[in-house]
């Protein structure tokens, strides 16, 4: 017999043991997981038997856990059949955390495809080779065993195909906002410039203000988020005044952040998150921090592997994306470099580091790059500028200059002149006739 009817069905028993010990840990888990697999698409038998008996009490608004669920396996005479009481433990510890879920569930649907597809081909094998019956119809059946394969558990679940006039009727949904706006839950933006060039600080700033109510452009109060900040680039010496300043700065405006607002992890010895033991660690602190927001770079540091590989670049962006899913949607802030400026070029390209694929991940990208105003240098203004197609409309500004109290003042009309930092106020400039009311964003209250 061929080696093709008696190797081993793709299968993955520990990603299996994964998503049951996801079930056992996390209601959310549970439901997540529902949507993805049946119990079918299990290779071992025994997690058929978990899977089933955990639906069936979640049916019954029966809480789900190691012991709870031995329990009905044992008052069904199953729990010997599926490894003891001791077995339901091992599969808790083969899940990092409970938010992948979903992820291990997708790799177990996956390979239940695989299999079907195998069962398929090899029934219309046997039946070719048995030649039994008119060859059209045996080509049929053979087509539409491969269509069942590829169906299997999904159809029911298919939305009935939408029409135009009825996709046009429907209401457009408001973004659910982090901050208005500006970044809704599961929009990422990256901001790159230079060495030097004022990132951090831009991506710090948005962060505290809006932990502190505050919106980071705007002299205008928000509805106050948690954030967390994951710094792989400074040390907590260099991050804390910085840190320390923006906090006396929000509290000067009468929004002090108050505590469990803002997490801040710097790793002492370096965030791999193509490593595993990396990407749990610091899934495991997201999940426990629930963040609005995360700022987290640069990007170029948070993996080992050579930066211009998509292989380096696709497992980041998976590890990320895993960070948004364990948060629950957070809006995500991401600080990468540019490349160095080309000879004989005035203005150095902003477009991240490393892979291509970069380009068309995040919902927005910026970069930070030296103005050529009159008096730039001197004001340090910027120009903000997009390298990435946005999505969606953001009331994004123009420019940048150095702030006062902050470090950075945004400016809504390129080509106003900025206020000087730490020299003159906004309202006495404009009653000077120096710049327009509007140069700045305004007062407005949001939220």
């Amino acid at each position: 017999m061929s080696d093709d009817f008696t190797r081993v069905p793709p299968q993955d028993l520990d990603a299996e043991q994964a998503v049951l010990g996801a079930m056992l840990l996390s209601k959310d888990a549970i439901l997540e997981v529902i949507e993805i697999v049946t119990s079918a698409d299990f290779y071992k038998p025994a997690h058929q038997t978990v899977f089933d008996t955990v639906c069936s009490m979640v049916v019954r608004g029966e809480p789900c856990d190691p012991i709870t669920v031995a329990g009905k396996l044992d008052q069904d005479g199953n729990l010997a059949r599926v490894g003891g009481a001791s077995y339901l433990h091992t599969l808790v510890e083969a899940v990092p955390t409970a938010a992948n879920g979903a992820y291990y569930a997708e790799r177990v649907r996956d390979l239940a495809l695989l299999r079907g597809v195998i069962e398929a081909g090899t029934r219309a094998v046997q039946l070719g080779y048995a030649a039994d019956g008119d060859p059209q119809e045996i080509a049929e059946r053979a087509v539409a065993d491969m269509q069942a394969a590829r169906d299997r558990g999904l159809a029911d679940r298919d939305a009935p195909p939408l029409d135009l006039v009825d996709f046009l009727a429907q209401a457009d949904d408001e973004p659910d906002w982090v901050i208005p706006g500006v970044l809704a839950r599961w929009d990422r933006l990256m901001v790159t410039a230079g060495e030097g060039g004022g990132k951090s600080l831009l991506l710090r700033q948005v962060l505290m203000r809006a932990a502190a109510g505050l919106h980071p452009f705007k002299r205008a109060k928000i509805r106050p988020v948690k954030v967390l900040l994951v710094d792989v680039e400074n040390s907590a010496d260099q991050a804390r005044p910085w840190l320390r300043k923006m906090a006396d700065a929000a509290a000067e405006e009468g929004e002090p952040i108050p505590a469990g607002r803002v997490t801040v992890e710097i790793p002492e010895r370096g965030l791999d998150l193509t490593n595993p033991a990396d990407r749990s660690w610091l899934a495991r602190r997201v999940e426990r921090v629930k963040p609005d927001l995360i700022a987290i770079g640069p990007l170029y540091k948070l993996a080992l592997g050579n930066p211009n590989e998509e292989e380096t670049a696709r497992g980041l962006m998976s590890a990320l994306e895993m960070l948004r899913t364990v948060s629950g949607g957070a809006a995500m802030l991401i600080e990468a470099h540019s490349p160095h400026a080309a000879p004989g070029v005035k203005r150095r390209d902003l477009r991240p580091i490393g892979s291509s694929l970069w380009l068309r991940w995040p919902e927005f990208g910026f970069g930070l790059s030296p103005a050529s105003d009159p008096g730039a240098e001197e004001l340090r203004l910027m120009d903000w500028v997009p390298w990435r197609g946005s999505r969606s409309v953001r009331d994004w500004p123009e420019q940048f200059c150095e702030g006062v109290t902050w470090p950075w003042q945004a400016i809504q009309y390129r080509g106003n002149a900025p206020i000087p930092a730490g020299t003159i106020t906004e309202e006495q400039a404009v009653a000077a006739g120096l710049i327009p009311e509007q140069t700045f964003w305004d007062d407005q209250q949001i939220g």
